[in-house]
């Protein structure tokens, strides 16, 4: 049997999918957490086809922004998942008339730490808040901590659980829920993993994970309403939105421009395997087309995918890049390994299941050099001869933290994507290019610094210290 798809190009990405048989059909969908890094841009590609998506019901506690001006279908509904019973949910949600053939869950939320301690320190209520989930961060300024606490659990269940069970008082019953986890699934903030990582590898159970609980949720769920699921797992997400915890661009872009008004090189905090690891990124815009995707693919019903750039990446490959654009030198990993203090994951065997512990060798972290007076006076100086609106060190492991977790990690993070290559989806983005789109949509939005450098990707011979 022979299938044909007809797929477009738009902007930076290719491949992207068309919808002929969904022609003269409308639909109606609730995105929550919509003013979050991946539902915020479910609900703008959503609103770049109105023909086919009559309403989109943009759930959060504030209200997404920059939308495009044609986003005539987005309707905002204020609504907090957390504080509120369901009932009360299911109130709002019938007061404003909402019906949703789709759901986008990407609701999430990240209490404040205990003071002096790490950013997901505050597991009580985390567990509380969330659903049963284990989450790390690798930055040597957490060792302590690690150790201390062992693996660091949260429990995202109450978010989704206050959430189904309102659509039961409310008797809306989508024919679909598109659930978003990421690649913590798998284990790659515990050590090294099966890789690579593809969707039907066995659940890790070394350590508490919540998104296993919100998955049985979901499943308790579609047998009961007899509404058909998903689960779609990101690894780190590159993405431009204001107020959004799980982005890696916005510190990275932070650094290179404050190193970069230093006049010191963009230093690279890991040694030559995290330099030379592959790393699956995944942009938030490409997030969303695949979410689309995956909504209006009946085929893909019932079905847990990974969802990346599908793009080869590694950090080493990428740092001259970066370096050049913000017309800087750079440095490369130190041989030396007395450069490095080492850092040892608690569990052992690591997720895959067999041999050492994972072990980490850092010169330093981005959480701790964002504590450095210099680096704080650097950045009032930015903040002031570039009108910036906001400042990334106002919650530093809240920004830092979790970039430490990604260059750092010197195990690979390849996240097969041939489950969805088969069921229909080429989507696909150059990561160098979605890194570049976002910083300069992260400057479009006041919240860093122009690059000042060349825009090309060409290394060339470009100066080292």
């Amino acid at each position: 049997m022979v299938l044909t798809s007809t797929v477009q190009s738009t902007g930076i990405f290719h491949g992207l999918p068309t919808f002929p048989e969904h022609d003269g059909k409308t639909y109606s969908a609730i995105v929550t957490g919509a003013n979050g890094i991946s539902g915020h841009h479910i609900v703008k590609v959503l609103a770049q086809s109105p023909q086919r998506w009559k309403h989109i019901y943009a759930l959060s506690r504030r209200p997404p922004l920059n939308l495009p001006s044609k986003a005539s279908a987005v309707k905002h509904i204020a609504v907090d998942f957390l504080v509120s019973e369901p009932a009360e949910i299911a109130k709002i949600l019938k007061e404003n008339g909402v019906q949703a053939d789709f759901v986008f869950f990407t609701s999430y939320v990240q209490p404040p730490p205990k003071k002096g301690e790490g950013l997901w320190s505050d597991t009580d209520e985390m567990t509380r808040q969330n659903s049963t989930v284990a989450l790390l961060n690798f930055a040597p300024i957490l060792l302590s901590l690690i150790k201390k606490r062992g693996i660091l659990t949260a429990d995202l269940a109450l978010l989704l659980s206050n959430f189904l069970s309102a659509l039961k008082i409310a008797t809306i019953t989508p024919s679909r829920i598109i659930l978003q986890t990421g690649a913590k699934h798998y284990g790659v903030h515990l050590g090294p993993t099966l890789t690579p990582q593809e969707e039907d590898d066995p659940r890790v159970l070394i350590a508490p994970n919540f998104y296993f609980q919100q998955e049985n949720l979901l499943w308790d769920y579609a047998r009961e309403t007899g509404s058909h699921w998903n689960v779609t797992r990101p690894g780190f997400i590159v993405g431009a939105v204001k107020d959004a915890a799980m982005n890696i661009t916005y510190p990275l872009a932070v650094y290179a421009a404050i190193q970069k008004y230093l006049g010191r090189p963009l230093d690279f905090p890991g040694d030559i395997s995290a330099w030379e690891t592959e790393s699956h990124l995944s942009m938030a815009t490409l997030i969303a087309y695949h979410a689309e995707w995956t909504a209006l693919t009946p085929a893909a019903a019932d079905q847990a995918l990974n969802i990346s750039d599908s793009s080869q990446f590694a950090w080493g490959k990428f740092w001259p890049i970066l370096a050049k654009w913000y017309g800087m030198a750079y440095t490369s990993p130190n041989p030396d390994t007395k450069a490095y203090s080492l850092i040892e994951m608690p569990l052992e065997p690591p997720p895959r299941g067999f041999g050492p512990r994972g072990k980490i060798y850092a010169s330093f972290s981005f959480a701790s050099w964002a504590q450095k007076p210099e680096v704080l006076a650097a950045w009032d100086a930015l903040l002031k001869k570039y009108d910036l609106l906001q400042s990334p060190f106002d919650d530093t492991l809240k920004t830092f933290g979790l970039i430490d977790g990604e260059i750092l990690t010197p195990w690979p993070r390849s996240m097969s994507m041939d489950k969805s290559r088969k069921l229909g989806w080429h989507g696909y983005v150059d990561t160098k290019d979605a890194i570049f789109e976002t910083i300069t949509e992260l400057e479009e939005l006041k919240m860093v610094p122009p690059m000042l450098g060349s825009k090309s990707y060409v290394n060339g011979d470009h100066p080292k210290r």
